[in-house]
């Protein structure tokens, strides 16, 4: 072959490569957007999981290592707000919560109009009927978890029982029909079926894969929609002693 005419192959070869990735480009813009959107909203979900349990342990890291209280009560152990308004200047805020009267209800007249405020962070995009100022992340409150009724745990005390990699902070929850200021979360005593059963009662999702969730050493996983609910249950516990099967 003489230098023209590879020449002209070389040419012709770069223009087929050329032509082979404008088929590929185009083939995966008309793919079917359901996957793709899908998967997005997933990352975007457990984006969003993992920004409020860090903001947990930010909040745990200003006030001596205790996480916040499941919902702050009046004088007379009326609920108030949720624990996401503790948050709320760990997650860019701060102004919201200024705006906030932390002595009134969270659907007082003076609270009403802040919570009906939307918080992208608290929501899972995945929940299509969720209403704006809704809320997709719960914790689960009741004796040995992470937010017993009207104390607080210190994550060291974690760390010295179950293990804080071991023990479950924050999960996602679908269908629940919860506003993010409301003090309202998941009863520990609910949790007693597979996550694939509890869509508005307990740990669930809309994801094909799974929930999210976050723990107490600030990594956040998938659990399986399948999970046995006894393992659940022992990860709920942060002082319960019980054993969680590797690869549950």
């Amino acid at each position: 072959m003489n230098e023209s005419e590879s020449k002209t192959k070389s040419k012709s070869l770069k223009k087929d490569f050329i032509i082979l990735g404008i088929i590929v480009v185009l083939g995966l813009l008309l793919l079917p957007m359901g996957n793709g959107g899908r998967s997005g909203h997933r990352i975007r979900c457990i984006n969003n999981i993992r920004n409020v349990g860090t903001a947990h342990m930010n909040y745990a890291s200003q006030n001596e290592g205790s996480l916040p209280i499941s919902y702050t009560r009046d004088a007379e152990g009326n609920r108030l707000l949720s624990w996401r308004y503790s948050l709320l200047p760990m997650l860019d805020n701060a102004a919201l919560a200024r705006k906030i009267d932390p002595q009134q209800p969270w659907n007082s007249p003076e609270n009403q109009q802040y919570s009906e405020i939307q918080i992208r962070v608290f929501i899972c995009p995945d929940e299509n009927d969720l209403p704006a100022n809704g809320a997709s992340f719960f914790t689960i409150t009741g004796e040995d978890t992470l937010f017993p009724v009207g104390s607080s745990v210190k994550l060291t005390q974690v760390e010295e029982a179950d293990g804080a990699a071991n023990t479950l902070m924050i999960t996602e929850a679908a269908e629940m029909n919860v506003q993010w200021l409301e003090p309202r979360d998941i009863l520990f005593s609910d949790v007693t079926t597979k996550p694939r059963d509890m869509l508005g009662i307990g740990p669930s999702s809309h994801h094909k894969n799974g929930l999210n969730a976050f723990y107490a050493d600030g990594h956040a996983s998938i659990i399986s929609k399948d999970v046995n609910p006894k393992v659940l249950r022992a990860l709920i516990t942060w002082n319960g002693g019980e054993e969680v099967p590797e690869g549950f």
